[in-house]
């Protein structure tokens, strides 16, 4: 029998992208631009590497 993947990683990639979200906030109320546009790029990353984490398990049947 085929052992599953792990989902944890599932649940720190949102962790991350959820602590952006609140980064960005942070960075535009305190006027720090590039640091805003950081933390955009990163959130960006962090869902592509979310989507393509999750394409492969539904390709391999880990889900």
């Amino acid at each position: 029998m085929e052992q599953t993947k792990s989902k944890a990683i599932f649940a720190l990639l949102a962790i991350i992208a959820v602590l952006m979200m609140i980064a960005f906030s942070i960075f535009v109320a305190e006027s720090m631009p590039l640091l805003a546009i950081l933390s955009v790029v990163i959130f960006i990353a962090v869902f592509g590497v979310g989507f393509t984490l999750k394409k492969k398990y539904r390709e391999n049947g880990w889900l």
